[in-house]
């Protein structure tokens, strides 16, 4: 395995997906401002945003590599959460690591992984 080819895409599929994450967030604060929305809704739609960047950005990393789909899927979901992580802790959220927060990490490790293996057979 090339080790400067496989960094250069988790970090292109990372950095898809956190750019993704952002914008879609963003409008969705705009949404939000115009439209009163639940906790209980924002939270799943705060998911589903981040789950459909995470399957994005699994994707373009494997199209960039070419091979080891589920491998290269694993390390962007990973490295997904460990990102938003720490950027939630900068814009102010707990640094708590909680049941909740180890079923977030476990979930983007899981939909990293499908998406690998989905996008080196697109």
């Amino acid at each position: 395995m090339d080790w400067i080819s496989y960094f250069k895409s988790v970090f292109k599929g990372l950095a898809w997906a956190l750019v993704i994450t952002i914008i879609t967030t963003i409008i969705f604060s705009f949404v939000m401002n115009r439209v009163p929305i639940e906790e209980k809704i924002f939270n799943i739609i705060y998911v589903v945003i981040s789950c459909l960047a995470l399957v994005l950005g699994s994707v373009i990393a494997v199209k960039s590599y070419g091979s080891k789909g589920w491998i290269i899927g694993l390390a962007v979901g990973c490295i997904f959460y460990i990102s938003l992580y720490f950027i939630g802790i900068l814009f102010g959220a707990e640094a708590t690591l909680t049941i909740y927060d180890f079923i977030k990490f476990v979930l983007c490790l899981f939909i990293g992984l499908l998406s690998g293996m989905l996008g080196i057979n697109l």
